[in-house]
């Protein structure tokens, strides 16, 4: 009886660590907090709901960051995009009202206001 050789099996990859789940779950915190309190430390929360539609882009960068990865490589890819959605997310709403600021004080200024 003749054996037949077993094909070479490559190298497991490494297993994630257990709390892979550890930096998503602390991004998500974190914007959701900073969204909360960037909104409404500015002035604009008294105005019109459509200034907060875009937290969907600090949102959707921090929901990507839940995305497991077996890669070193890769964790850092939802480090990164994790942290960048969280500090969007508390920075946005300042953003927006300096961006409103300007655009008026600019509109004032070709109207001849003074």
């Amino acid at each position: 009886m003749k054996a037949t050789p077993t094909p070479a099996v490559p190298p497991a990859e490494r297993p994630l660590n257990a709390p892979w789940w550890l930096a998503p779950a602390l991004f998500t915190v974190a914007a959701a907090l900073g969204g909360a309190w960037g909104y409404r430390s500015c002035p604009i929360v008294q105005g019109s709901a459509w200034p907060a539609l875009p937290y969907v882009v600090p949102l959707a960068l921090v929901a990507a960051s839940w995305r497991p990865s077996a890669h070193r490589d890769t964790r850092t890819r939802g480090l990164v995009l994790g942290a960048v959605g969280a500090w969007l997310a508390l920075v946005y709403a300042h953003l927006a009202t300096f961006v409103l600021c300007t655009v008026a004080v600019v509109l004032w200024a070709f109207q001849g206001g003074g």
